[in-house]
């Protein structure tokens, strides 16, 4: 297998645990964004999911796009054009922005635990708004890679067989 093909393949396998992670990690715990579904949890279980959330799930989720933005770096050298190598450096870039907004979600996860001792449980509302916000702009972020994978593929990078 050429050095490319095994660049390729590290990509998609990165892209494939961040997947994962996102759908079977972080995606479970993401319906407490709900302000029904957190009130009807008890005080010690709201405080609970905020601190697994801050201490768990979101650095699991950073690192796995981490190596997702890893994997596209080491592939970088192997482009055959300029066209790819800019494909591949937007795709590194939106890798940053999306772990600024991860690391976002995990300021207002501090800020909440704060609030939810003393109590204030109206201002958690709007935190859950900003989560929420957040979340949506990771998506949408998220979705955007479909893009840069496309535009690999039109220039000849295909997936791997033993990926599909």
């Amino acid at each position: 297998m050429s050095e490319t093909a095994e660049g390729w393949q590290r990509v998609l396998s990165a892209f494939d645990d961040w997947i994962y992670y996102e759908t079977s990690e972080f995606g479970p715990w993401t319906s407490y964004f709900s302000p029904n579904t957190l009130m009807g949890l008890t005080s010690d279980e709201r405080v609970n999911w905020m601190k697994n959330m801050l201490d768990t799930i979101i650095p699991g989720r950073v690192h796995k796009c981490q190596e997702a933005g890893v994997a596209l770096e080491d592939f970088l050298p192997y482009m055959p054009d300029p066209t790819a190598r800019d494909t591949v450096q937007s795709m590194i870039d939106l890798n940053a922005v999306l772990q600024d907004y991860m690391l976002s979600m995990s300021d207002i996860f501090s800020t909440m635990i704060e609030e939810i001792k003393s109590n204030d449980l109206e201002e958690i509302e709007s935190y859950l708004s900003s989560l929420a916000e957040t979340e949506e702009e990771i998506r949408h972020h998220m979705s955007l890679y479909s893009q840069g994978f496309g535009k690999l593929r039109s220039l000849g990078l295909d997936m791997p067989d033993d990926l599909l």
